[in-house]
C-alpha cells in the first residue's frame, strides 16, 4: 500500500497545517499540529496507513480528521477551507475523496 503525502496546506491565520494523504485509493486530510511531528515523519513509528487503520477501530470517518484524530465535521471552524483543499486535489491530482461510507 502507498503511503502518501500529496499536499501540505498553510494558513498565516490557522496554527495547524492541513495535510493530504493518499490512503485505500482515496484522498484523506488531517488538521496536525507543526510542532510536532506529521504523520508523514513518523515512519519508524508507523506509516500513516497504519495509522488511519488504527484510527478506523476508534471510530469511523470520511475524508476529514481534525486535530485530535476525530472525524472533522461541518461545524469545526476551517470544514469549508479543508474541503476546498481537498476538491482542489482531487480534481488536480485525479483521486476521489474518501465518502464517509468507506469506513469500515
Amino acid at each position: 500500500m502507498i503511503d502518501l503525502l500529496l499536499r501540505r496546506f498553510e494558513e498565516k491565520d490557522n496554527p495547524y497545517v492541513f495535510n493530504i494523504y493518499f490512503y485505500q485509493g482515496a484522498l484523506i486530510g488531517i488538521e496536525e499540529d507543526p510542532k510536532y511531528r506529521q504523520l508523514s515523519e513518523m515512519m519508524p513509528y508507523g506509516t500513516p496507513t497504519d495509522y488511519f487503520n488504527w484510527r478506523q477501530t476508534q471510530t469511523g470517518f470520511g475524508s476529514l480528521l481534525d486535530i485530535h484524530g476525530k472525524p472533522l465535521l461541518k461545524d469545526h471552524p476551517r470544514f469549508k477551507f479543508y474541503r476546498g483543499y481537498l476538491s482542489e486535489v482531487a480534481q488536480a491530482e485525479n483521486i476521489p475523496i474518501r465518502k464517509w461510507h468507506n469506513r469500515a
